[in-house]
């Protein structure tokens, strides 16, 4: 290629493709095909991260929710209905893990495929297509270029004559103007003119003679580039209608409406919420937590050596004798050790009875538990903590006969009130303020919030106990450092 024609190369004049090197505009389509494969994978990549983001996100909150579910107060109908929710969080799951597996293992692939096979790179860098589309577009601009600069090196020389045929004619009209005319000047300034008006009219003829052949190329010109052009557009036709054709792939697989799983999965969960019945739920509730439940209600039972094992350790203890606990702060809490109960409180059962059971009846396998009683948990209310009451000494009495108590045997005078009689301990009637929330564990201790105020109406035991009497009359004991006197 000569280093005239690379120069036209150069020169645009207008924005037409006909015009010398429009064409790149085209050339750069190839390249542009390749990076919007580029593109649409990475399009598709990041679409492959959310529906896998998506699907972990489902699962997490359906396996949460369902244990929560499990261990909640639901139940029945309701509660499958509830749990139909998970079921339905883990299915769609399953499905969008199948759209990010279609996205990245089928469409991806299918894209990086074309991609390969479409454009190739070569050693030199760029690809293969590109110099193709460059080299035909050149080659057919070639003789038409050459042409069109040698129309363009004509058309300078005659507008420069002409130039210089209107300077010469101006000043050889200048001279005739002037008083001083000298002859030769004159007759040379006309010779000039002549001279000029030659030069125009040989300019002129080259001119219009390099512009005829020009033209004539002009149609094979036209020719060429439209067959170049075609080629590549076939080109890009394919590219177009490739992508169309995935994108429509793509389409199907995102489109869970159209997936018959999809919809009977939300018609599972439509008949599972429906078939909830209240009455049902009910229903099972009474018979499992409620009046429906069996009951081994008390018969006559002749005696046996086993009957001992029946007696609760209530009954083997006598009624002013009680196991004296030791109470033990758990670590970090900024709460009060529980004082230890004195003998003139009751009695602390070992075990929480069961649900349905008798909470006065022992077990029948624990008649010398008394001796070996090692640990009681108490929860605190509000700040959900810990203190564990240890038995630290327990006294075996003779069993003692109904006879004594005559009553209540939580009662100290027999009318159901164990804090009505209180002629042994002088009168007290101090108003305080609780320091700490607590809640009773026993039948004869008090519950209260922090700030709660109340009446103590005995004095401290020897264990760190008092009985105070609440606004709402009821009384009963609790720890005496859990309170401050109010002044």
């Amino acid at each position: 290629m000569s280093g005239s024609y690379d120069d036209s190369m150069i020169d645009v004049s207008s924005d037409s493709f006909w015009e010398i090197g429009n064409y790149k505009r085209t050339v750069k389509r190839v390249d542009d095909g390749n990076r919007l494969c580029n593109d649409l994978m990475n399009c598709l990549h990041e679409r492959a991260r959310i529906e896998k983001a998506y699907a972990q996100q489902l699962t997490e909150w359906g396996k949460r929710w369902r244990q929560l579910i499990e261990k909640g107060p639901q139940y029945g109908t309701l509660e499958r209905a509830w749990s139909a929710l998970c079921t339905e969080a883990e299915k769609v799951s399953d499905l969008h893990m199948e759209v990010k597996a279609a996205l990245m293992g089928e469409d991806y692939e299918k894209l990086k495929n074309w991609q390969r096979d479409s454009f190739h790179k070569q050693m030199i860098g760029g690809f293969k297509e590109t110099k193709e589309a460059e080299d035909g577009f050149r080659k057919a601009q070639k003789p038409w270029a050459k042409k069109l600069k040698e129309v363009e090196t004509m058309k300078k020389s005659y507008h420069s004559a002409c130039k210089e045929e209107k300077l010469a004619t101006s000043r050889e009209t200048t001279s005739k103007l002037e008083s001083n005319n000298n002859p030769e000047a004159q007759k040379k300034l006309q010779e000039k003119v002549e001279k000029c008006q030659q030069e125009v009219q040989k300019t002129k003829e080259r001119y219009e003679k390099s512009l005829e052949e020009l033209n004539k190329l002009t149609p094979q010109y036209m020719e060429n580039m439209e067959q170049v052009f075609e080629q590549w557009q076939q080109f890009e036709d394919k590219r177009i209608r490739f992508f169309r054709e995935l994108l429509l792939e793509v389409k199907q697989h995102l489109d869970l409406s159209a997936n018959h799983r999809f919809q009977e999965l939300y018609h599972t969960l439509e008949d599972t919420v429906s078939a909830t019945d209240a009455e049902e739920d009910l229903k099972w509730f009474r018979s499992n937590h409620g009046p429906g439940m069996p009951m081994n209600w008390p018969q006559f039972e002749e005696w046996s050596v086993d009957l001992n094992r029946t007696l609760s350790r209530r009954e083997k203890k006598k009624p002013s004798e009680g196991v004296t606990l030791t109470g033990i702060n758990q670590t970090g809490s900024d709460q009060p050790v529980q004082p230890a109960k004195t003998s003139s409180s009751l009695t602390v059962p070992s075990k929480t009875a069961p649900v349905g059971s008798n909470p006065f009846e022992e077990d029948e396998d624990e008649e010398d538990e008394m001796a070996t009683e090692q640990q009681t948990t108490v929860n605190h209310n509000s700040v959900n903590k810990e203190e564990i009451k240890t038995a630290s000494s327990v006294e075996k009495t003779p069993d003692w006969s109904d006879d004594d108590t005559g009553g209540n045997p939580f009662s100290a005078n027999g009318d159901g009130n164990p804090f009505e009689d209180e002629s042994s301990s002088p009168v007290v009637s101090v108003p305080v303020r609780a320091l700490y929330d607590y809640e009773g564990q026993e039948q004869d201790e008090l519950s209260f919030k922090a700030g709660d105020e109340f009446t103590k109406i005995g004095e401290e035991d020897d264990q760190g106990w008092c009985k105070g009497r609440l606004k709402d009359g009821q009384a009963g004991l609790y720890p005496a450092n859990y309170v401050e006197d109010i002044q």
